[in-house]
């Protein structure tokens, strides 16, 4: 066992130890969910946006073994202190599949905040993947702490209408479809996955078409949002980007006018992931720290089935 495995093992044994004893937690079922409702509807200065929690992604879960959050509950008075939602998904990566737990709205009351690593401590028994694409700022070292890996995750949101590309030999070989028929038949089974999964949520699915038949259709899963006071249609998912991308400036263009958006945002950990359509002055881009737990180093590196999908943020 690495020195690092046994200084989180010596971390985690030491805060079970500081955790009151009037302190549990409590998984929040599909049944029990207006439970959790009902408490944050009472809250004031949540720090984000309550919205009406939501079922996993997929079907056929046991909530109970995967709740839809957790509760702190006081016991000693019975009051509920804290709320953490959990969201789960099965995912498939390298033909291996996988449980993945993304840890959206957060909530401790003041006076338990010292105590809010309890809500990691049963997660951490379960074998998924774990991460959060919206971590407070002042718990990201308890993340580490933990055995989470603390990644960047780069935001950009770009002036997507690219003149000279109007111009362009191929402007016009690439043409959009946002048909539900013609977008599902044309999905290899993995995306026809991503697609059915997302398609009850508010998301936006589409492909882009080469007339000339050289490229397979590219899947594009996206959401208009504001941001920075601005419309903006955030890209969660591109199917074939390395194919695509030499053509991103005549795509872009074409995105932005189909949607009637003059500015697209992407989340993304490399460079090489960018769909790049313009130059970096008509371009900002800011950095978010993203936590996460491997599972066999098993990594999640996208913002599909996660709280990007189910809430404006």
């Amino acid at each position: 066992m690495s020195s690092k495995i046994i200084s989180q093992k010596n971390y985690i044994d030491k805060i079970k130890k500081i955790i009151p004893k009037n302190l549990i937690i409590e998984g929040i079922s599909d049944k029990k969910i207006h439970i959790a409702s009902k408490y944050l509807k009472s809250r004031k200065k949540l720090g984000f946006n309550f919205i009406k929690l939501s079922s996993h992604f997929g079907d056929n879960w046991n909530y109970e073994k995967y709740p839809i959050g957790n509760i702190m509950r006081n016991t000693n008075n019975n009051a509920i202190v804290g709320f953490m939602a959990t969201i789960y998904s099965r995912r498939q990566i390298n033909n291996k599949k996988f449980v993945c737990c993304n840890l959206a709205q957060f909530y401790v009351e003041k006076e338990f905040r010292m105590f809010a690593y309890a809500f990691f401590l049963p997660l951490l028994n379960k074998k998924i993947i774990i991460y959060s694409h919206t971590p407070k700022i002042s718990i990201v070292s308890i993340y580490k702490k933990l055995g989470f890996d603390i990644k960047i995750m780069k935001y950009t949101v770009g002036f997507s209408i690219n003149a000279n590309s109007i111009f362009s030999k191929n402007y016009k070989r690439f043409v959009i479809s946002d048909h539900d028929k013609e977008v599902e038949n044309a999905l290899n089974a993995q995306d026809r996955r991503i697609y059915q999964d997302h398609k009850k949520y508010n998301c936006i699915h589409f492909i882009i078409l080469d007339k000339k038949k050289i490229l397979k259709p590219c899947y594009i899963v996206a959401k208009k949002v504001k941001k920075y006071r601005m419309g903006v249609l955030d890209i969660l998912y591109i199917s074939n980007l390395e194919a695509f991308n030499q053509y991103s400036p005549e795509i872009s263009t074409k995105i932005s006018l189909f949607f009637n958006k003059i500015f697209i945002g992407q989340r993304y950990f490399h460079e090489k992931e960018k769909f790049k359509y313009n130059p970096s002055f008509l371009t900002k881009t800011v950095d978010k720290f993203f936590p996460i737990k491997s599972f066999n180093n098993y990594y999640i590196f996208d913002t599909l089935y996660s709280d990007h999908v189910l809430f404006d943020i």
